[in-house]
């Protein structure tokens, strides 16, 4: 997701899904009487999920990218409203990337390359490389998130590259080095070393503030190549040629054995969006940019897939998102790896702005997200991070602390009433029959980083899924 409010995608419109009441009674939920005929059925062995001290582990959780830069007392207020919702998971950017701090080289990110004053990596001239910003500006604000969020016993993914010029991403590598085709960022050596020089100085990292080397620290759930990685952004260094599917899956492939190489106690993931390559007549399901969902989730060193959830967004109707869904958990099942729809959101328009109560949007935005979530508890799937839970932001002139505002008329609050509607679904997926279909751990020792579970190839009895209407 693109986190700014001048960011704006086109809208679709708005369609009616059907609500968990009428699946109930519709008697769409039923119990296993014989094996698999198709991916989601139910019969031959519970979906692969995650565990965690030892048991299945199953969340609803949130993305967050402003915690990288706010004051701490913004970032304890967001981690507050989270465990408040009962929220296990948070998705949070791993990367501030800006041009030279002479100027000579121009930031990519529109808004400026430092937010607030914070940046993390930025170019330098003199030795003509990357160079890491380390104290108080910089990295310390990343370790505050891992401190803070281990303290609270929240789980945190950690992104580690943006494809949209927000906090300066790939095209920011690009500049730096002088290329002008997106697509370069992921097959110039160069690049692809730079890109690896900053995955390794993260992922080494000791946190200043508990003395955990990132690698070691059990809060991390995963780390995450990029936020939406493709093959373009919209930016001027988009280019219809010299790519195909395999552009990215090829460094994907690369990447994430590289960040195994260092670090073998954490998963790792792709953070793309999901775009399919066949299987509907949406652009979403022609790798669309590049992007083959299934041949990244299927890559050895990736450990779980991903995808993300925008219909209005992407020129569809909200209704849309159920078998976009369907689909998704159908992958997981074949490649038998969790899947996790770790960004999805519906508009609502707001009195006054970004700031004001909710006045439009709210019906079509509870019936979408209780569809969704229903879907992905029966069907299988192990989480769902919602874009995404705000909470208040910096006092401004000795006024009232306000609420981080609604840039994007996306966002929801721990009191609000889409807060209530994904915190009662996080405590449900604590119980996601993901989880409580599998058997019983073996006899090992309990560990605190995040795993993969998969089950042996035995009946789930009771299991359950919502077939299409």
């Amino acid at each position: 997701m693109r986190p700014f409010a001048e960011l704006t995608r086109p809208c679709a419109a708005r369609a009616v899904a059907v609500t968990c009441a009428a699946l109930v009674a519709s008697g769409c939920v039923k119990a296993p009487e014989r094996p698999a005929a198709a991916p989601l059925e139910a019969g031959v062995k519970p979906p692969a999920t995650f565990e965690l001290e030892g048991k299945p582990f199953c969340f609803a959780g949130s993305n967050a990218y402003y915690p990288i830069y706010k004051p701490r007392p913004v970032v304890d207020d967001l981690f507050r409203a989270a465990r408040s919702l009962h929220l296990r998971v948070l998705r949070v950017w791993g990367m501030l990337d800006r041009g030279s701090l002479d100027w000579s080289v121009p930031d990519a990110d529109p808004g400026g390359g430092a937010k607030e004053g914070v940046y993390f990596q930025y170019w330098d001239p003199v030795s003509k490389a990357p160079a890491y910003n380390d104290g108080e500006t910089g990295l310390a604000h990343l370790d505050y998130v891992l401190a803070r969020a281990a303290e609270l016993d929240l789980k945190v993914i950690v992104v580690l590259v943006n494809n949209w010029r927000e906090f300066g991403g790939v095209d920011q590598y690009l500049m730096w080095y002088g290329r002008d085709e997106h697509q370069a960022f992921f097959s110039a050596p160069e690049l692809k070393r730079a890109y690896e020089n900053w995955v390794a100085h993260v992922v080494t990292r000791v946190n200043g503030l508990n003395g955990r080397r990132y690698a070691d620290d059990p809060t991390v759930f995963a780390w995450e190549l990029a936020n939406e990685p493709r093959m373009k952004n919209g930016s001027a260094f988009d280019r219809p040629s010299g790519w195909s599917t395999s552009t990215l899956t090829d460094w994907a492939d690369e990447m994430s054995r590289y960040v195994k190489s260092l670090d073998g106690k954490h998963l790792v993931s792709v953070g793309d969006e999901g775009f399919l390559n066949g299987g509907g007549e949406h652009w979403a399901y022609k790798a669309n940019d590049g992007v083959d969902n299934r041949a990244l989730t299927a890559l050895p060193a990736v450990d779980f897939g991903t995808f993300h959830l925008y219909p209005e967004d992407w020129g569809t109707e909200v209704g849309w998102g159920e078998q976009w869904i369907r689909d998704h958990l159908a992958v997981a099942r074949e490649l038998d790896k969790p899947s996790v729809l770790e960004e999805y959101g519906v508009k609502v328009g707001r009195r006054g702005g970004a700031l004001g109560p909710v006045v439009e949007g709210w019906a079509t935005r509870e019936r979408a997200y209780t569809r969704w979530n229903e879907i992905m508890l029966r069907g299988g799937g192990s989480g769902a991070l919602a874009w995404m839970l705000a909470g208040t932001d910096e006092p401004n002139g000795g006024e009232p602390v306000p609420r981080y505002p609604d840039y994007d008329h996306y966002e929801f609050y721990d009191d609000d009433a889409t807060g209530r509607l994904i915190g009662d679904y996080a405590q449900r997926f604590s119980d996601a029959p993901a989880c409580t279909s599998q058997p019983a751990s073996p006899p090992v020792a309990p560990s605190p980083f995040v795993s993969v579970r998969k089950a042996p190839a035995t009946v789930a009895d009771g299991w359950v899924e919502i077939p299409a209407k």
